[in-house]
Order: C-alpha cells, then structure tokens, then sequence
C-alpha cells in the first residue's frame, strides 16, 4: 500500500484523523488541523501544586502542505504547536516542524524538528494519555530538532534511517536539556495485513547520541553565573523492539513493548533502564474503547542506586463522531519503590500514587 508521508504526519504526529484541505489546485494543496481539550486531574498529577486537583486546557494546531515538483517528486512541509500544553500557561511552542521530498513509492525524505526513528517500535503502547508512558514515555518522547530521516513504508514493511547533528538543548529524557554532537537511528518493521482478527507487526528501534566535549559546548553567563547550554554528556543508547495485532480503532488488539535505555557521563558516571510495556484493549462498534495494561521499569545507576517502577494503567473512551471524544483514566501503583528510594532524578508524583483523569476533547 503505497503511503504519503503528509498523509502519515497528519494522522500520526498531528494525532488527526480529519485534517480539513483548505487549498488544492494545480497539484498544490495545503492542510490544517488541530484540537482543543480540557482534562480534570487528581492531585497526584501535580498539575497544580503538591495535592491540588485541577482541570487544565490545552490545544494544538497544525499546517501541511505538498507541492508537486516533477511525476516523481513533491514537495512537502508540515509545522504544529503546542498552545499551552497542560501547563495553563500562554505559551505556543512548536512541537514538530519540516521540509522534505515526497518521492512516492520510494519513500520520503525530511529535515527539521520530530521524533526518532526509535518511536516506531515504541508507538505499540503509546495510545493512553497520562496515567501511562512509563518505559515509552522516557526516551525520545520529546521532539529534537537539527535532524534528517529517510522513510520506507510500502507492501507491509517499514524502514527509517536517520541521522542527528549538533544541538546545544535537546530532549533525550523528560528531565534535562542535553548538549548533543550528533548521532544516528534506524527502525526495522513488517505488518501481515489479516492474521486472525487483524494485523500484525514486528518493530524494532535503535538510536546512539554522542555528547559534546569540552571545547564544543556553549555556555551562558547570567547574574555572574556560567552554566552550560545543555547538560554534558559521553553517549547515550536507546534499543527497543515492539509487536502489535490487531487494530485498536475496531475489535481487539494487544502489543507489548520492550526498552533498554543507558547513559554515560564524561565522569565515568552512567545510568540505564531495561523496561517491559504490555497493552490489551477492545474497541466497540458504539465507539467505546478500553484499553488496560502493565508497565514495568528496573532504574540502576553506578552511584549505587537502584529503583523499579511498576503501574497498571486503565484507560477508556468514547469516540462521539470522527470530531469529538471524552475518557477516563486511572494509573494504579502495583508495587514500585517509593520516590526516596530513586536515583537522583526528578520523577512524578504519579510514578508510586494512584492517578485519575476525565477529559474531553475536539479534534479538527
């Protein structure tokens, strides 16, 4: 099945099913979408204060376009912002943004602002909202900028090849900025379109990013305090390896998704994390959708710390029309260390308390 990369983007980054074309002619087109959203959540979110429960809005929007250049060739860019994203806040942060080059069945090119290659594999659990990601959630989940992807997906497989430059704050976990010389990622993957109730697929993932040295990195001086622009280090690693069957928008579907993690420091310092996700729902004809699961996580550092995470994560919806949707969302503590007992890194609340939600959201 031959696939557009904006085609891809919409659905996929922009989390549209629905993007409106508001221009086509003369084979150049151009797309909008976006949504809007207000979530209640229980104190243990920390969405606001210590112990406060709060309801937060957020929304997104987001532009394509594609242009054709030759037969065999088009021209393509897509840039979506995040308009206060759960922070209540005025803010208006880009989220992904890119040019490349469409070439069809031969696959597409892109530079600019998204995530890895690695994603792919660990998109098979990532369909919760916040009571979950405690493997998937980590690495990666944050776009990067400065980086170019070839990408595959044609008669069932799937392949990404990457490459990273220089960034002086980039996004490798959820707590810190990284000073980043360059890198590279992959994805490997095939989908048998009907085994049984649906299809299913094998992904893998792989991504290495090399640490700026001494005379690369950048630095700001503020009230007579120096301080890096980007937190230093050696290298860092991220394998994972994800199966999926089924289809999660009709009937039943399961995946399961497996992470290894490890960062060294120039102190000869590391950190790493081995993690096992596994997900199990079923969709109604009536547009209810359940979806419960088990996160595992095993945190270890060379400073001697060590520390395991385990969640249940519960999660049901109700697809009103292709536009608007309300869930629910519970994330149990099924036995992990209490936060005394982590490595010195900023978790949430939520990682040994119970966390619920309840949100509605409308998608255009």
């Amino acid at each position: 099945m031959k696939k557009s990369l904006l085609a891809l983007a919409v659905v996929a980054v922009a989390a549209s099913a629905n993007a409106a074309t508001v221009y086509d002619k003369d084979g150049t087109s151009l797309t909008l979408d976006g949504r809007v959203q207000a979530v209640f959540y229980n104190g243990n979110h920390g969405k606001a204060g210590e112990n406060d429960s709060s309801i937060n809005n957020s929304g997104r929007f987001g532009i394509g376009g594609k242009t054709q250049l030759a037969d065999w060739v088009s021209g393509i860019g897509y840039t979506q912002w995040d308009v206060s994203d759960g922070d209540n806040r005025n803010n208006f942060d880009v989220r992904d943004q890119w040019v490349g080059a469409d070439f069809g069945e031969f696959g597409v090119l892109q530079a600019g602002r998204f995530l890895d290659s690695s994603y792919y594999a660990e998109n098979v659990t990532d369909h919760y909202e916040d009571a979950a990601g405690t493997v998937q959630g980590v690495y990666n989940g944050e776009r990067r900028g400065g980086q170019m992807m070839y990408t595959y997906d044609n008669y069932g497989f799937h392949g990404q090849l990457g490459v990273q430059t220089a960034q002086d704050n980039a996004r490798i976990n959820n707590d810190n900025k990284y000073a980043v010389d360059s890198g590279f990622n992959g994805a490997l993957g095939y989908t048998f379109e009907n085994v049984v109730f649906g299809p299913l697929s094998f992904r893998t993932g792989y991504s290495y990013l090399k640490g700026q040295k001494d005379g690369d990195v950048g630095y700001v001086t503020a009230r007579n305090v120096t301080t890096a622009q980007g937190k230093v280090f050696d290298k860092f690693k991220h394998a994972n390896f994800g199966v999926a069957w089924g289809n999660l928008d009709s009937g039943f579907y399961t995946a399961a998704l497996y992470e290894y993690a490890k960062m060294d420091f120039q102190t000869d310092e590391s950190w790493k994390r081995k993690g096992v996700e596994i997900a199990v729902g079923y969709a109604f004809d009536n547009g209810v959708s359940a979806l419960v699961g088990y996160e595992f996580a095993n945190d270890t550092s060379t400073a001697g710390n060590k520390a395991k995470i385990k969640r249940i994560p519960v999660f049901v919806n109700y697809k009103a029309n292709e536009n608007f949707n309300v869930w629910t969302e519970f994330g149990f503590n099924a036995g992990s260390d209490h936060q005394d007992d982590f490595p010195a890194t900023s978790y949430s609340k939520k990682i040994d308390h119970t966390v619920f939600s309840v949100g509605a959201r409308y998608t255009f």
